[in-house]
């Protein structure tokens, strides 16, 4: 179960193998290689082009492509942290996370609660925008190098 929770944090902000592993804290392969998977799933399920998700990394800024939208829609999705009206839940992290980060989450979280988009896709990419706006620091020097 503990596995399955820090793999929740890892898809939250999705993206992937632009940013050297030796960056972030160490996280165990297999969490790794279940995270890969379910963006596998997400990329075939989208049409997200893999090489617009690195992109999208390295420059620090997501593409607001319509299948970059629904990828982000879809990690989200696989991981419970948007319910089936489009509601974010980040706040359901704060129980596997360590606290040194609560501050952080809430901070996300009461800045951007759930920005409503045209559609499913639009919503969860808004949300996550919202979150990069708020501490993108945070987002891609923390979370986003932790599944690279």
């Amino acid at each position: 179960m503990a596995s399955w929770n820090l793999g929740l944090l890892l898809a939250v902000f999705l993206i992937y193998d632009s940013i050297p592993v030796n960056q972030g804290m160490e996280i165990n392969p297999m969490i790794i290689k279940q995270v890969k998977k379910l963006q596998l799933r997400c990329l075939n399920q989208t049409g997200a082009s893999l090489e617009l998700l690195a992109q999208s990394t390295k420059n620090r800024v997501l593409s607001n492509d319509p299948h970059i939208k629904c990828f982000v829609h879809c990690m989200l999705d696989m991981f419970g942290l948007i319910d089936s009206h489009n509601v974010m839940h980040l706040e359901s992290l704060l129980e596997i996370l360590p606290e040194n980060v609560h501050n952080t989450i809430n901070g996300l979280v009461s800045a951007c609660g759930t920005k409503k988009g045209k559609d499913a896709c639009d919503t969860a990419f808004e949300t996550v925008q919202c979150y990069i706006a708020v501490n993108g620091q945070f987002i891609w020097d923390e979370i986003i190098v932790l599944i690279g």
